[in-house]
């Protein structure tokens, strides 16, 4: 095959990887929507208000208020790294489709968290929100590396890019201990990636003035 003809079949293969990711998003919101109590589920008996349904499950209700934003969130983050590509290939393929794999763990976790012990919750949230960070800072960074990136994009734009990749992996593996700790030291820990973003940027600063 050409060197066009590859080339053609890397972008076709980006487009395919961008439906498939947008799919899995999508089946993502549905599976949070599933998580909403029916009125057959209520043990009042009777007919059911709406309102006292979801007042019986209320811990459903903020799983579904999660399970949203966490899908808002990194659907919005894997379309920044997608725009920013010209290319794929087996690899990135691979880890970018292991960081969505991992959100679905992640709103696996979200879902049980109201039936099992709080500690076990929370570090498992933390573990899963790491996993999609390495899974999908590799993919970023094995872009990066094999010149996938789409023409235009600076190096002060893919280290942004990095940074914001990384920074997060590495604040939820930071938080993993705390969560054994208790609630509030665990949701304080996350702060801990306003320092671990800044440190990411001057050593990328760092690493792209000695080039």
């Amino acid at each position: 095959m050409s060197d066009s003809g590859i080339l053609g079949t890397a972008r076709s293969q980006l487009m395919r990887l961008a439906t498939l990711t947008d799919v899995v998003y999508g089946v993502a919101l549905v599976l949070v929507v599933t998580w909403l109590p029916l009125p057959e589920e209520s043990h009042s008996g009777g007919t059911v208000w709406l309102a006292d349904l979801w007042a019986e499950y209320s811990d459903n209700l903020i799983a579904v208020a999660i399970g949203l934003v966490f899908s808002i969130i990194y659907w919005m983050r894997s379309n920044t790294l997608m725009t920013a590509l010209d290319r794929t290939d087996g690899v990135h393929t691979g880890l970018s489709i292991a960081s969505v794999f991992f959100l679905l763990l992640l709103l696996y976790v979200v879902r049980v968290s109201a039936e099992v012990a709080a500690p076990s919750r929370r570090a498992g949230e933390s573990v899963a929100v790491a996993l999609i960070g390495i899974a999908g800072g590799a993919a970023w960074w094995w872009a990066r590396k094999k010149g996938l990136v789409r023409e235009g994009i600076t190096k002060e734009e893919m280290l942004g890019v990095q940074i914001e990749a990384f920074a997060e992996p590495i604040t939820a593996l930071v938080t993993l201990p705390f969560a054994f700790v208790g609630e509030l030291a665990w949701n304080l820990s996350w702060l801990a990636y306003i320092p671990v973003a800044a440190f990411l940027r001057r050593r990328g600063k760092k690493g792209l003035e000695s080039q």
